[in-house]
């Protein structure tokens, strides 16, 4: 498989979009973007400047795929302007159930009236000439009973190589979560981690700890061949040094 960032959090805007070429397929996952925190060591116009170029490759991308992928509906994993996905066969999270308010009405509007092929993608594997992609029950967005809902973790396998890519489970902070990236035995695993950013506010110190203890655990009990730690983590200036336990 070829992976390609698309746009992400390391390269300055609030996004986790990428894209998978294998080899009879060529996907694009979480087509969103939205212009970086505050804190993050940018001027405005940099920020803004940054936004415009990324969302222009973001929609090259969705042009150039076959299928698109959306795993939950903030506008930082998808963009809410249906000429994108026109077209195209898209698998989402469902719309309906395990949805907080605010994205079951994002969904709503996004999905009214659109030519495209819909499948909601929840617990479901699909096959396509030789490529599966298999996606999981909705997981928490972080912490059990978080206001900000759930999300579905991507499964994409070709000719026996497995990538993996968890969406935002915020860490992963809950053990549920953690065990599930352990048993899909990923050889290639996109992760979003803590959302430093806002310790001591959303995300507890305790929690940070918990993820921590849990990406080890991942590092340690898996045979991943690529790591990519990417998206709410280093929205921090001060990612290295508070994930300095996981880079050992």
């Amino acid at each position: 498989m070829d992976l390609r960032y698309v746009a992400f959090d390391s390269l300055g805007v609030k996004s986790s979009c990428f894209q998978i070429y294998t080899g009879d397929q060529i996907i694009t996952v979480d087509p969103g973007i939205a212009s970086e925190t505050g804190s993050f060591p940018l001027t405005v116009a940099e920020k803004i400047q940054l936004r415009n170029l990324y969302e222009e490759r973001i929609r090259k991308a969705c042009l150039d795929s076959d299928l698109i992928i959306l795993t939950h509906y903030h506008y930082d994993h998808h963009i809410p302007d249906k000429s994108l996905y026109e077209g195209k066969r898209v698998f989402l999270k469902d719309p309906y159930n395990f949805i907080n308010h605010s994205q079951k009405i994002r969904a709503q509007n996004l999905l009214e009236s659109l030519d495209a092929e819909i499948s909601i993608a929840d617990g479901r594997t699909f096959k396509i000439n030789s490529t599966e992609i298999s996606f999981s029950r909705p997981v928490w967005h972080g912490t059990e009973g978080t206001g900000l809902g759930y999300v579905i973790m991507v499964r994409i396998e070709h000719e026996g190589e497995t990538l993996l890519y968890t969406s935002d489970v915020d860490g992963p902070i809950l053990k549920k979560t953690t065990e599930s990236i352990i048993k899909s035995k990923p050889d290639i695993l996109i992760l979003d981690g803590p959302p430093t950013y806002i310790l001591g506010y959303i995300m507890s110190y305790y929690n940070l700890a918990c993820s921590i203890l849990n990406i080890i655990r991942i590092l340690k009990e898996t045979e991943t061949t690529l790591f990519i730690l990417d998206h709410h983590i280093v929205r921090d200036y001060r990612y290295r040094d508070l994930m300095i336990e996981a880079y050992k």
